[in-house]
């Protein structure tokens, strides 16, 4: 149990809190297809085998150009999370039993905006925003208040499939 706890500590970089404002860099922003973008690349490859068996050009022309959009959608996707600016925000008391929100503001300080980012906490719903061009949002994400004292939000997950939904990108 314990080299499991190491390992994830390894790999999440979980060392503890970390200064205000977090920038999620280039190493901490992660890349993994989804369903739809397992499914692209499989019918790509049916789609090159009858090319090939029927030596069809313009085939072979819409291939190439599907698998780049593809790769183009990757790179966007990954561009779409990464160089965000995280500060936290205020969480006002609540009783036990209510929903308890915790503020983060969100900074973009890149010239196009970023859309479609999908904000959560581990047991909480999930929050959706999109930001503007050179501009900050603050957001609430709500956890349910599930006894009395301190409450520990835990770890949040940032993740995007913009703009295709073939790649999700997401960090903590």
């Amino acid at each position: 149990m314990q080299a499991v706890a190491s390992f994830k500590r390894w790999l999440f970089r979980l060392y503890g809190p970390e200064a205000a404002p977090i920038r999620l860099s280039q190493r901490r922003v992660y890349v993994l297809p989804t369903r739809a973008g397992l499914a692209f690349p499989a019918s790509l490859v049916l789609m090159l085998t009858g090319a090939i068996n029927y030596n069809l050009s313009l085939g072979y022309a819409l291939i190439f150009l599907l698998a780049g959009l593809g790769l183009v959608a990757l790179l966007h996707t990954f561009r779409n999370l990464v160089q965000i600016e995280i500060s936290p925000g205020r969480a006002e008391p609540v009783f036990a039993g209510d929903m308890a929100h915790f503020g983060l503001q969100l900074l973009n300080r890149r010239k196009q905006g970023r859309f479609a980012i999908s904000l959560n906490l581990a047991g909480g719903k999930p929050v959706s925003t999109d930001l503007a061009a050179d501009a900050a949002t603050a957001v609430n994400l709500p956890l349910p208040a599930a006894r009395r004292g301190w409450l520990r939000p835990g770890r949040v997950t940032l993740q995007t499939r913009y703009p295709l939904c073939l790649v999700r990108a997401w960090s903590y």
